[in-house]
């Protein structure tokens, strides 16, 4: 039961950062100011993209998966906490921006232990 709890969760975060991700990315495509404000949006369009790879993955239980997985995970942890920095005012502390980060952490860990449990061998055989 907690491992279907777990999926269906990871898979939902999946879907909706990759839709938004894809979607927020070509939309503001050009609206950046500065290198790092670019880095964000280059960074929102990538987790989009391999969010919906690793959804597909998951989905279908495939191993390769967690390959993509690592690469949103990487991105989902990076832009909260840039994006804080990039489009900062000056009431804006470094630990809101850690904060940002760690918080898109957790969210990637739990995902990258569900696809990593969920395409396992064993996992396939059930």
């Amino acid at each position: 039961m907690g491992r279907k709890v777990a999926f269906v969760l990871s898979l939902v975060v999946l879907l909706v950062t990759g839709v938004l991700g894809v979607h927020n990315g070509l939309t503001e495509w050009g609206e950046g100011e500065t290198p790092f404000q670019h880095s964000v949006t280059v960074g929102v369009f990538l987790y989009g993209v391999f969010g919906l790879l690793t959804a597909y993955g998951l989905i279908r239980r495939r191993r390769w998966s967690l390959k993509t997985a690592i690469i949103w995970a990487i991105c989902v942890s990076y832009v909260p906490g840039f994006a804080v920095m990039a489009y900062a005012d000056n009431d804006t502390t470094l630990g809101s921006a850690i904060a940002a980060s760690a918080g898109g952490a957790l969210i990637a860990l739990g995902v990258l232990w569900t696809v990593n449990a969920m395409t396992r061998n064993y996992a396939r055989v059930a």
